[in-house]
């Protein structure tokens, strides 16, 4: 029932808009679904970008004992400086 309310509201609207305002809001409904896509498409390649980053990596050096480890512990803190 209230789709075809709607669906009566839609198409009354729709003889009231002009056929240049109609073309514009469909226009910029386009543009909207294109820049979603665009930015998901973006998004995935990015992602892409840091999964190959992270694995061609090289690992930091092997912690065998903690007692005559001297400095900080590889992979715990941000590198600054």
């Amino acid at each position: 029932m209230a789709r075809a309310m709607g669906r009566r509201g839609g198409r009354a609207r729709a003889r009231r808009l002009s056929a240049e305002r109609r073309r514009e809001i469909a226009s910029l409904g386009g543009r909207a679904r294109q820049r979603s896509l665009l930015a998901t498409r973006r998004l995935v390649e990015n992602l892409l970008f840091a999964a190959a980053a992270l694995a061609l990596r090289p690992e930091g050096p092997k912690v065998l004992r903690t007692r005559t480890f001297t400095g900080r512990l590889p992979g715990l803190y941000d590198h600054r400086g």
